[in-house]
This record gives structure tokens, sequence and C-alpha cells, in this order.
């Protein structure tokens, strides 16, 4: 519940009804935010949802208005449905904020939201007093979430449009009713100039290019010139068309082929994940393990941030084979983490992946280098996959950063946050 604020402290609200498990770079970019706020001298705390574990700064507030079945909110009328529901849930926090004299909220910042939940936030800033808002658009206006298979991908790309338009009016509309000063932007270029029609047609500037919200402001440890390469094969959950079934396909390839015709590299796959896996797949995980002994680094827990953003500062190149229909306009933490690892580091990034998404259109918009898997790649081809890596590992030409990268990639999104709040506060 909300506390009072010494004179200079202002109280910050981050809305985030999605954040309702542990697992994933929501727990990471809260806990930043919340360390970062509170360090200087600000009232945070996070709006999640109540099946979040409990931890310091954490409100557990909503309740099934996260990630849920995009059948709910495909269309526009779902989506101002569960708006209403989530908007009645923000609502009984803030009366019982009201009843026990804790102040309105300076600034309100949401990162992540998916259409009716920035509806629901419009609605409830339109009764409260002026703040500031800063909105993080992580999703591009066509995303479903991979849902509604059933109904024809035009169709079900032109409703999103739709929920994603009404979103941006509504909040415009907000926040000039009530007299709110409205930041909006994101990690991606290619996000903001997907969103750009909407937000004009809303009255709304095109939105600012700020940091990345994960990975962005690491200080990593460079690699040592006498370490022995390693390679990302894998780092994350195990959700579809996020590489997995590519990176064991790579394993299960190398495991075929004579010790001496390996290739003399380190190996890294991070398989913690809420998803449970499935038992060959952990099998081959093992043997992989057993077989390859140093050579591969198998890491099945929880790893913190700083560990994480070491370790993909030591690798050379990273497999980051997302699906292309999937991740045609999504983004992605991990290529955010790696990148921003290896440029802080002071070297190169390269990836191997498939071709014509948005992970290669944004990092060859930052710098790496992105070699497209040959067009007969598929997911249990790992002999080919192999055999990418290898390219990337012998290619002479190596990337060079580029300018976009300082800005997304060289300070973090909490230090930007903190930015705004001093603007608001002059």
């Amino acid at each position: 519940m909300a506390s009072s604020c010494p004179a200079g402290c202002m109280r910050v609200v981050i809305v985030d009804p999605s954040y309702a498990s542990p697992v994933g770079h929501h727990a990471e970019l809260n806990s930043a935010l919340i360390e970062a706020l509170a360090s200087a001298g600000h009232s945070v705390e996070v709006w999640a949802d109540e099946a979040v574990p409990p931890a310091p700064g954490l409100r557990r507030v909503s309740c099934g208005c996260g990630y849920i079945d995009p059948r709910h909110w495909a269309d526009l009328g779902g989506s101002l449905h569960l708006a209403s529901r989530l908007r009645r849930q923000w609502d009984a926090a803030l009366a019982a904020d009201a009843g026990a004299g804790g102040p309105a909220p300076d600034l309100w910042l949401a990162h992540g939201l998916l259409p009716f939940q920035q509806i629901a936030l419009a609605q409830l800033l339109q009764h409260q007093p002026p703040a500031r808002v800063l909105v993080s658009l992580m999703f591009a206006p066509g995303e479903t979430l991979s849902g509604m298979a059933s109904l024809d991908p035009a169709r079900l790309h032109q409703q999103a449009g739709l929920n994603a338009r009404t979103a941006h009016q509504a909040l415009a509309q907000a926040c000039r009713l009530a007299g709110h000063q409205l930041v909006l932007g994101s990690s991606s270029a290619t996000t903001l100039h997907l969103h750009a029609p909407l937000l004009q047609a809303a009255g709304l500037h095109p939105g600012q290019l700020h940091p990345a919200v994960v990975g962005a402001g690491c200080q990593p440890q460079p690699p040592a010139a006498e370490d022995q390469p390693l390679v990302l094969l894998h780092w994350g959950d195990r959700k579809p068309d996020k590489g997995c079934q590519e990176a064991l396909a790579l394993l299960q390839a190398l495991l075929q082929r004579p010790p001496a015709q390996r290739p003399p590299w380190r190996w890294l796959f991070h398989s913690y994940s809420h998803q449970a896996w499935i038992p060959q797949d952990r099998e081959l995980l093992e043997q992989a393990n057993l077989e390859l002994g140093d050579a591969l680094l198998w890491l099945d827990e929880p790893v913190s941030s700083s560990a994480m953003q070491h370790l993909l500062a030591q690798c050379s190149v990273a497999l980051l084979a997302y699906g292309p229909s999937t991740y045609a306009e999504r983004s992605s933490g991990v290529l955010w983490c790696y990148a921003a690892a290896r440029h802080a580091a002071g070297v190169p990034a390269q990836a191997v992946g498939y071709g014509g998404h948005w992970l290669q259109r944004e990092a060859e918009s930052l710098g790496m280098g992105w070699r497209v898997a040959p067009p007969a790649a598929a997911c249990r081809d790992g002999d080919l996959w192999l055999k990418a890596i290898e390219l990337a590992m012998g290619d002479c030409n190596q990337p060079v950063w580029l300018p976009a990268a300082s800005q997304t990639l060289g300070r973090s999104f909490p230090a930007w946050v903190l930015e705004q709040l001093q603007l608001a506060g002059g």
C-alpha cells in the first residue's frame, strides 16, 4: 500500500498486469526499476498479478488480466471487456490508498502493455490528478501472441491494429482531459515505425527511442584473449519459436561427429524454464553434458542478470533461430542482452538465425552481424545450423557497432526513467 513521501520524493507506480512469474524479463526489469528509483529516494511499487511471489516493492493488485488466451482480447469488444475488468482492479487499489491517506502517484510507468491493458490505464488516468505518464511500447500493433490460428491472418492482423489504434486514442484523450504529461517510447526503432501512423492519428508525437528495457547499461568483464571461444546456443524458456529446437538439433549434430572433428569451442546452453522439458530433450542435454564435458556449459538454474551479462559477453556468436513468422514484428530480450553485453565489452557481436524478421532488422541497425541460415534449414536440421555457426566463427570480416548502438545499449532503461522524473520535477 502507498506510503507518504518526504519532500523531493515522488510516488511512482509501475503497472505491469502481465507480471505473474519470476521467470522472464518482467521480474528482471521491475527489480531494476525498483532498485534504481528507491536508491534515488522515490517511493515506488509495482502493481502486478496476484500470482507473482511476494517481493519488496511488489504489490499484487490484478488477477487474470495478463498474457491470457488471445481469444478473449483479439477483437475490440473483448479488449474493452477486459479493460473494464482490469480498471476495476486498479480502482480498488487506489481506493485502498485513499482510505489510508496515501498520496496520488506523481509518475505512472507502464511497459509491455497489450492494447486492452493500455485502454484500462487510460480509463484509470482520466480520473487521476495530473502526473507524468511514461509508456514503453514493446508489442507491434498487429501482435496477437500467436493466438487465434483458426482466423484468417489478414483479418486477425486488422483486428489487432484496431485494438492498438483504440488504445492510443484512449490514452491520448485521457491525458489531455486530466492534464497528464505523456511520454511514449520504445527500445525498438522498428516498433516505433509500426506505431507511427496510429500515434499520429491519435494526435500524439511519434515516440522516443529509449534504451533497451533489459541488458542496456550493463558492465560485464570483456573476454580475455586467452579464453576459449564460447558460442551461445540457447538462453531462457521453451516457448515456441525461440530457437530451442534448433539448438537441440545442433547439439545432436555435434554429438554425431567424431570428437576429433568437433569445433574447438565451448557451447553455452541455459535451460531454466517455467515450462517442463520433455523427457527426450532433457535426455539429449544430459547426453551432451556427459560426452562434451567441459566443452558444454549447461546451466539449469536461475542466473543473476550480472552473471548472465558476463557469460553473454564471452560469446563470439549467438544462435538466435527465432521463428520468422512469430517474430516478424516481435522483439527479443535475449537479443538486447546479448547485444548490450558485447557492446559494453567493446567487442563485435554476431548472430546466426532465420532472416526477414524483427531480430535481423534490429540487430543490423545496431551494427551486429547477422548470418541468415541456408534456405533449406529447418528446426531439426542440426548439421546445417552447425555449419552456419562454423562459417560465422571463421568470418574474418568482423561487424562494427553503429552510432544507434550507444543510444539503445549504452545506458539503462531505469536511468532513462530517472531522467524523465527529473524533468517532471523541474
